[in-house]
């Protein structure tokens, strides 16, 4: 007896192999079967499991004013959720002090974030995850943006905005970090603008 989980395509997920032959029966109760597992499937979707995996819950890039300048969210949440989501993340990292560290927790959750001029980088992840992988991700994502617009200001992230969302599709995919090589995004960003 073969029982296949629920697939996309032909992708198989978990398979659980019972054989007859190693059928024992015992006198007190039902009948036990020998089983082998396989186990999960690297194929697994990871929409079975609500947001498992997703280590960033989203990205925000916003001026000293308020202003959005970039918005990535890897979990779903309706529109006036992200408005109060953004105002409140605003309203904590301009207001803290910058003698303090740039972790500070928001909800079930922590923000990292880091200021260069006049914009706040900031992302949103577990609380139990590591602070300065993220503020390396984050310092990482801005020598990326620096070199592909040469020499990076607000308005190029305004104006090309559709750029950096690439940019940062290549960098941090589903909530995971995909690519640390700064050579390996500027390569296939390079790539990508032949094309057009």
């Amino acid at each position: 007896m073969i029982g296949w989980g629920a697939h996309l395509g032909s992708m198989p997920l978990v398979v659980s192999v019972a054989s007859s032959i190693g059928r024992r029966t015992n006198e007190d109760g039902p009948s036990m079967e020998a089983t082998a597992e396989l186990g999960p499937s690297p194929y697994q979707p990871s929409s079975c499991l609500p947001h498992a995996g997703v280590r960033i819950r989203f990205i925000l890039l916003q001026n000293r004013q308020g202003k959005t300048r970039l918005a990535k969210y890897y979990v779903p949440l309706e529109d006036s959720e992200k408005h109060k989501v953004e105002y409140e993340v605003h309203r904590l990292v301009v207001n803290r002090d910058p003698k303090f560290t740039n972790f500070v927790e928001f909800r079930t959750h922590k923000v990292i974030y880091r200021r260069y001029a006049g914009l706040f980088f900031s992302i949103c992840v577990d609380i139990t995850d590591n602070e300065l992988v993220y503020l390396e991700c984050i310092h990482l994502f801005v020598e990326i943006l620096d070199h592909f617009f040469s020499n990076v200001c607000e308005l190029d992230l305004v104006f090309n905005f559709h750029k950096v969302y690439l940019i940062l599709d290549e960098f941090i995919l589903a909530g995971e970090l995909q690519e640390t090589s700064k050579k390996a995004i500027i390569e296939r960003m390079g790539e990508l603008e032949k094309l057009d």
